[in-house]
């Protein structure tokens, strides 16, 4: 730690400027782009699925509900182009379980469309052929497809920013503030400095984020878009345990300051008031002595 401290040095006392409170972090496209590329891999998977099902029919050549010759008594075709857990339909292992549990034959045709209006006769919208030797089978599969359909898999591309906060879970701490604002001392702008010099100072030394939180912190919480209910705090937090540590060092130091000049703020403002109330006690009495002095020294 420097021997001269940023609070340590005189400076005005401003109201904090908008640089002061957190920016919001830059928005990415990451979660697009996987999105994008997890929908490409399964059109793909689809499509190559579609080509040798059947007896190794190309994808597109019979459409929905047209006859296969390799077809049972009894068909069904279930449109999943636009069904969200047509990932899990399409895959091999799936309509193999649908065939163990109802002995039905389940394959994959069509082309998935991202814009289903760009479908063609030739290569229809994504779905499932069902096809079986009974009625009863032919609706126990379609049963079974339908409930596969309605079962929430979550999200199906893991956001890598919630995967990363989750993982880190950096180490933090929470320092309480204590003073309450008082004429001509704004709590808020003597803890984060002139212009948040203060708070940067602790950030660019320890590399970790500090924040005012809290009543009357002005952080507004994304959670409940309004301040905390907890008193004004500071909040610490950062990638390692040890940097954490010595900005907590540095806050606490900067806190004992800061409650110094209140303390000293809070004294001079009680002696302003009680040198008031003199002055107005004396003001009150003079009426008092002038009337006196007249009734004893008529003129």
């Amino acid at each position: 730690m420097s021997s001269k401290r940023k609070w340590d040095q005189a400076a005005p006392d401003t109201t904090p400027s908008d640089s002061d409170y957190p920016a919001k972090a830059s928005k990415t496209d990451e979660g697009k782009t996987a999105s994008e590329a997890a929908a490409a891999a399964a059109a793909i998977a689809a499509k190559i699925a579609a080509q040798f099902s059947a007896g190794g029919g190309m994808a597109g050549s019979i459409q929905i509900g047209q006859k296969d010759p390799h077809d049972g008594d009894f068909t069904h075709d279930i449109d999943i182009n636009d069904v969200r857990n047509r990932y899990m339909l399409t895959k091999g292992s799936t309509q193999s379980e649908i065939h163990e549990d109802t002995g039905a034959s389940v394959s994959t045709k069509g082309v998935w469309y991202p814009d289903r209006s760009k479908a063609t006769e030739k290569d229809p919208p994504l779905y499932l052929h069902i096809s079986a030797s009974s009625k009863e089978m032919l609706q126990k599969a379609i049963d079974k497809v339908n409930e596969l359909i309605a079962v929430d898999l979550g999200p199906l591309v893991e956001d890598k920013k919630d995967r990363l906060r989750e993982k880190r879970k950096w180490p933090e701490e929470k320092l309480p503030v204590g003073l309450e604002t008082i004429r001509n001392f704004n709590v808020r702008a003597k803890v984060v400095g002139p212009q948040g010099m203060f708070v940067k100072y602790i950030q660019q030394e320890t590399s970790t984020r500090v924040q005012i939180k809290g009543q009357g912190s002005g952080f507004v919480e994304q959670e409940t878009g309004r301040e905390s209910d907890e008193p004004m705090h500071i909040h610490i937090t950062g990638p390692d345990e040890n940097q954490v540590a010595r900005a907590k060092v540095l806050t606490e130091d900067l806190l004992e300051v800061v409650r110094s000049e209140h303390a000293k703020a809070q004294s001079a403002m009680m002696q302003q008031q009680m040198e008031l109330h003199a002055a107005q006690l004396q003001f009150s009495q003079y009426p008092m002595v002038r009337l006196s002095h007249s009734i004893h020294n008529p003129e």
